[in-house]
């Protein structure tokens, strides 16, 4: 990647940029709603999640040489629902910065119904990912993953027994992922700790309603389809294509923010161009992808303006592109750029910077 954060965080250093600068080269209406092309989406979005299934009622394994192109046909059919929720999500995401609607009531409805196919809390995914937001590659403070890298130190401070969770990230192969799931469990078991004891209080009623959404939402996903037709029934039509749903998003997630060079912070060093722009990255997949995922790819102007609604975001791209065209790091998706996460990397200080950055492992 020709920009590097470390390109950046010059940058921005030397000449005092700020995120309310990098803002002002956007269209002043940026974030307005059309909400044509919101609901359109929404029905693209469903009408693809139908494709998958539909197909996969014409589909039976056999045995012989059937096999050959029913395998495929499956597969083809679990990785095409997969990527529809993903886009599903997406339009859901939006609305919980409300960028789907005017209307915060529409946004809670369509946040609602988006999430709970993933068996995701909507109310406390907004909460969490606001933190996110706030507190982007900020050292203790951030949700992801990051939250459990550690430096060698610290790691060899930390026992099995104390920490079973760091350490099994750090044991296993592509530990990363495993936090970034772990993670998902932990953001709806502990999510006070992301709020204010009077905000979470207020708040409760919110996140039970949600959290009885959600569970529903299992139930009737997946309990109707075990009780009609079994657990192979329920595998086929939808375990599967959660499946590929759940890692392509932890995928794209972890390497928006994440690589060899990703810079992270403490409080002391943390601002909020160091966050949003310096720890941010576009990792661009196929236009078809691009397309079905609503532009999830896009995420620099994402972390720029979270109120601009997906369809905008190719726009606000270009523009901070234009303005500031040596601080954009975007680069295609490639399977080598994996390579880094086989063996989880601990931490080290960079005192000059005064940042942390991934060890070499």
């Amino acid at each position: 990647m020709s920009i590097s954060p470390t390109r950046v965080d010059d940058y921005c250093s030397a000449t005092g940029l700020s995120l309310a600068d990098v803002r002002k080269c956007l269209p002043e209406d940026i974030t307005e709603h059309h909400p044509f092309r919101a609901w359109r989406a929404l029905v693209r979005a469903l009408l693809l999640l139908a494709i998958g299934p539909l197909c996969l009622t014409q589909l039976q394994f056999t045995q012989g040489a059937d096999l050959l192109w029913q395998v495929p046909a499956h597969i083809a059919c679990w990785v095409l629902t997969g990527f529809a929720l993903v886009g599903l999500f997406t339009i859901g995401h939006d609305a919980g910065h409300e960028a789907f609607s005017k209307s915060h009531a529409v946004n809670n409805v369509v946040g609602h119904l988006c999430m709970f196919p993933l068996v995701n809390s909507y109310a406390v995914w907004v909460i969490t990912h606001d933190h996110h937001h706030a507190h982007t590659q900020l050292r203790g403070h951030e949700v992801d993953w990051a939250a459990h890298l550690q430096t060698r130190e610290e790691l060899a401070q930390t026992s099995w027994k104390e920490n079973p969770i760091l350490r099994l990230g750090y044991a296993i192969p592509f530990g990363v992922f495993f936090w970034i799931l772990w993670n998902t469990v932990r953001r709806s078991a502990s999510v006070s700790v992301f709020l204010p004891e009077r905000q979470y209080q207020n708040e409760k009623l919110r996140l039970a309603f949600s959290n009885a959404f959600m569970i529903l939402g299992a139930v009737l996903i997946y309990g109707g389809l075990l009780w009609v037709g079994g657990l192979w029934t329920m595998v086929k039509y939808y375990g599967m294509a959660a499946f590929v749903a759940t890692w392509v998003g932890a995928l794209v997630v972890t390497l928006q923010h994440a690589n060899q060079d990703t810079l992270y912070f403490d409080k002391q060093s943390w601002t909020p161009i160091r966050g949003q722009m310096v720890s941010t990255f576009d990792i661009r997949f196929s236009r078809i992808l691009s397309w079905m995922w609503c532009h999830i790819d896009i995420h620099i102007p994402h972390h720029i303006a979270p109120r601009i609604p997906w369809y905008r975001l190719p726009e606000a791209r270009l523009a901070i592109l234009k303005a500031h065209p040596d601080l954009y790091q975007e680069r295609r998706f490639r399977f080598r750029d994996l390579a880094w996460m086989l063996r989880t990397p601990t931490l080290e200080r960079n005192e000059a910077r005064r940042v942390w950055q991934l060890s070499k492992n």
